[in-house]
């Protein structure tokens, strides 16, 4: 069976996730100061490092947006290894819905 390119280009060795979640996190830290989590998630595709930033328009354009983050092209579509996603969330999104109580407990 042959794979598919796309499982050619996000296979091979990954950094430990806490590892990559943490450099990460240092690397974005180095040129954006708002509101961001990076954390491991799950998709379709299998697991992945997924970025939320709070933007005040998440239906529109990222760079319109933010001016000093960091080049994307160093942080997507891989890093360390780990297939990476950036989702742009309201503000308030992950105060609120990723670091909910709740949330953490599974309701």
């Amino acid at each position: 069976m042959v794979k598919p390119m796309a499982n050619l280009f996000f296979g091979g060795d990954k950094a430990p996730k806490q590892d990559a979640i943490n450099a990460l996190t240092l690397k974005i830290s180095e040129y954006f100061s708002g509101r961001y989590e990076v954390l491991g998630a799950s998709d379709d595709g299998g697991n992945h490092l997924e970025i939320q930033i709070e933007v005040p328009h998440p239906n529109q354009n990222f760079e319109e947006q933010i001016e000093n983050f960091p080049p994307l092209f160093d942080i997507i579509p891989k890093w360390m290894g780990w297939r990476t996603i950036i989702l742009k969330v309201p503000p308030g999104y992950i105060d609120a819905i990723t670091h909910s109580k709740d949330w953490d407990d599974g309701y």
